[in-house]
Parts: structure tokens; sequence; C-alpha cells
């Protein structure tokens, strides 16, 4: 049997019939299969559906505040004290393990798994926590967040005529070394120019007071973090941050900012 033509007139009454009925009625996004009405107010697991009714009348969602990570900052804490113990082997009578052969990554590779495995993992964790990763196109990554701190940093002193301190012209210093390194390849990875970083702030004895550093600009906290965001949460969460971190400052480090994109024997 052939299907017969429907007029506009016998398309309106069925159309009425449908909404009448509380039927929903199909659409051409509907019919592909595109319309994503139940995911535009689903919520992430866990959290609770809150609304603020606008003026004019419609409701919007609020983004729920995801809890601190309760246990980053025992992590981090957990990856330095491991630090502490690997360089605590210099005092073992019989090692033959100098304070400089444990913190060089050409001679050691045990202080390489400990800094750019467990202590850069850790500390990402807890930099990441709040942090806006999405924008128009693409999404933010934390080394993002390190070089628009470390301009931050250049337009805060050429505006106030102050002069560096060491951990500001160290810092610069050191994105502007571990972006050198390389454009291609694993040399142009965010991740591995994220750990050679921390590498260079342990070199260099001053990676707590880096932290310091990065966090110091309101405007580059705001464009990044969340305001619930653990590094801007409190009062107290940087001091704990660096708490975390400043005893590392009393050994001796050569690690190298290729290690990643260069093979050693």
């Amino acid at each position: 049997v052939l299907a017969q033509p429907v007029s506009r007139q016998q398309a309106r009454s069925r159309s009425g019939a449908g909404a009448a009925s509380g039927q929903k009625s199909w659409g051409f996004l509907d019919l592909l299969g595109l319309t994503q009405t139940a995911a535009a107010g689903a919520q992430p697991p866990g959290t609770t559906s809150k609304k603020l009714v606008a003026a004019g009348g419609t409701r919007a969602p609020v983004t729920p505040m995801i809890p601190p990570p309760s246990d980053a900052l025992a992590v981090l804490q957990t990856a330095s004290a491991a630090i502490g113990a690997h360089f605590a082997q210099a005092a073992v009578a019989g090692s033959g393990k100098s304070m400089e052969l444990l913190g060089n990554d050409q001679k050691n590779k045990e202080i390489a798994v400990l800094v750019r495995g467990q202590l850069c993992t850790a500390l990402s964790r807890v930099l990441l926590h709040g942090f806006k990763s999405f924008k128009l196109i693409g999404r933010y990554h934390i080394w993002d967040f390190v070089q628009h701190a470390c301009e931050a940093t250049h337009e805060r002193l050429k505006r106030t005529g102050a002069n560096y301190s060491a951990a500001e012209r160290t810092m610069t210093d050191a994105v502007v070394e571990v972006n050198s390194t390389g454009v291609e390849g694993p040399a142009n990875n965010p991740n591995i120019k994220f750990r050679s970083f921390v590498c260079s702030g342990l070199n260099n004895g001053l990676l707590h007071e880096w932290v310091a550093v990065l966090t110091a600009d309101a405007e580059t906290m705001s464009k990044f973090y969340e305001s619930w965001a653990f590094v801007r949460s409190s009062e107290q969460a940087l001091p704990q941050m660096m708490d975390a971190i400043r005893p590392l400052a009393d050994y001796k480090y050569t690690l190298s900012l290729d290690y990643e994109t260069s093979r050693w024997d």
C-alpha cells in the first residue's frame, strides 16, 4: 500500500494532537540523532544538580565544586621524603655514593625516576586541582599556565621598576631554556617541558620559591584556576605546598633538561 500524501491541514491537526497527548514531536535534528536534551542536564556522578533563577526567569546550572584532593598534598610530601631518603644513602658507611653522584641523573637513574616520575606527578596533581583546562579552541595545559605566569612576572617588574629576585630571575630564565630545547617531537611535549621545568627548579635550589612566583599574579590565577581550586582556596594552601618541597633545596642536583629527549648510556 502506498503512503497517501498529507495535506498541510492534516499535518497541523496531527501535530496538535501529538502535543495535546504529551507525545514528543520529532524535528530534523531528532531524526539525525543529534539532539542532546538529556545530556545537557546531566550532572557528573556524585554531584547534586543545583540551579539559580536568572533575571529573565530562566534557570542556569551551577558548576558543582569539586572537593580538594585530600591525599594530593600527602602524596607530594611522600615524594619529597623519598628524595630525601635517596640522598641519605650518601651517609651510609661503605655505600660509595656521594651526594653529587646521587643527584646526577646521568650517573644515577634512580634520581630521574624519583623526580620526573614521582615528584612531578605529585606536584602536577596539586596544581591541576581546579585548573581551567578548557578554552575556545583546544585545551590549556599546566605548561601554558607556567608560561603565562612567567610573562606576568616580566610585565609586573617592568611596570613597577623593581629588580628581579633570585627566584623570579631563575624561573623566567628556565622557561626560556626549556622552550629552547626543541620545537618538534618529544621536545615539544608540554608534559616533558613541565618535568624539565621542575628539574631546573631543583638544579637552582629554588623550586619552592618558584611555586610562590607562579601563583603571585591574581589575573593569571583567575584565568587558569577556579576560585575553589586548592592553590586559591585558602591562605594556608601555598605555604603548605612550599613546605612540602622546601626540604628538597638542601640537596645538590645535576638534572638534565633534555633527559627525556636524549638517550643516555
